[in-house]
């Protein structure tokens, strides 16, 4: 395997565009894992990249480095201040010490059915920043994910994401077999603010995406939602696994969202 380092954005993406097979290395904490799972011809490392690692606060938003480590995240008082969802996710994140490693724009580029960063960003409306050889675009998050492990990327480099200031009340939970450096078996993340509901959740479909039926549903609907489990099922489509049955994951994410819901009536 080959292995290149970059010393900016932008021999990284000369070099993505040269070796477009090649992987980029962000934290680098997954890595092992997915040369467990498949051949992979070279990386391209940028985990040392200074200028896509930092939290920078506007009027309006706050812009997240793709290389911001997690822990970086959760120990920010601009995120602590705007986005407590944010810093609960990531105070759930595996170990101190991977937390110190493994950075914000891999864990979303893993694009991970069970990935922990994903759904929260998706609730708080973030949008992601691409840098590509021609240029920036900039799409919602959302917009990312096209499939199981397929991103709307084209040679591209994940360079930063943008939170817009909302307020709102906020849910997140996350279940695993224990509550550190354990994969989960699901995780909600719910937002209720003056537009109505954001919702997503991990280990609940082939990969991370918003519950946009439950959202219609619960905007339109009112206590005690008689048909909460039938719309919940338009939108998920767990899969059973040695860690959870299909079942599980249902019955659990249902006992979450009235949890949620409890949460918000009682705020």
């Amino acid at each position: 395997m080959n292995y290149l380092r970059a010393n900016t954005a932008d021999e990284a993406l000369g070099l993505k565009q040269k070796h477009p097979e090649y992987m980029l290395l962000f934290g680098g904490t997954d890595i092992a894992v997915t040369l467990q799972k498949r051949e992979v011809k070279g990386l391209i490392d940028i985990s040392h990249l200074d200028e896509l690692d930092y939290i920078k606060e506007y009027e309006e938003g706050v812009e997240i480095g793709a290389l911001c480590s997690i822990n970086t995240i959760l120990n920010s008082t601009i995120i602590q201040q705007h986005f407590p969802l944010l810093t609960k996710a990531c105070s759930e994140f595996a170990s101190h010490q991977i937390r110190n490693l493994a950075s914000l724009g891999g864990n979303i580029v893993n694009d991970s059915p069970v990935a922990d960063m994903i759904a929260p960003l998706l609730v708080i409306e973030s949008r992601v920043t691409l840098r590509g050889i021609d240029g920036e675009r900039s799409m919602p998050l959302e917009d990312l994910f096209l499939d199981f492990k397929t991103l709307n990327l084209h040679n591209e480099i994940i360079s930063a994401f943008y939170i817009p200031k909302k307020p709102n009340q906020w849910y997140y939970r996350k279940v695993g077999a224990r509550a550190r450096l354990n994969i989960s078996k699901l995780s909600l993340a719910m937002v209720k603010n003056s537009d109505g509901f954001l919702i997503s959740g991990a280990s609940l479909n082939p990969f991370v995406k918003r519950f946009h039926h439950l959202e219609t549903y619960l905007k339109d609907a009112e206590h005690p939602y008689p048909d909460l489990k039938e719309v919940l099922q338009k939108d998920i489509q767990p899969s059973g696994s040695f860690r959870s049955s299909k079942a599980y994951r249902s019955r659990v994410l249902l006992n979450m969202l009235h949890e949620a819901l409890e949460q918000f009536r009682e705020q």
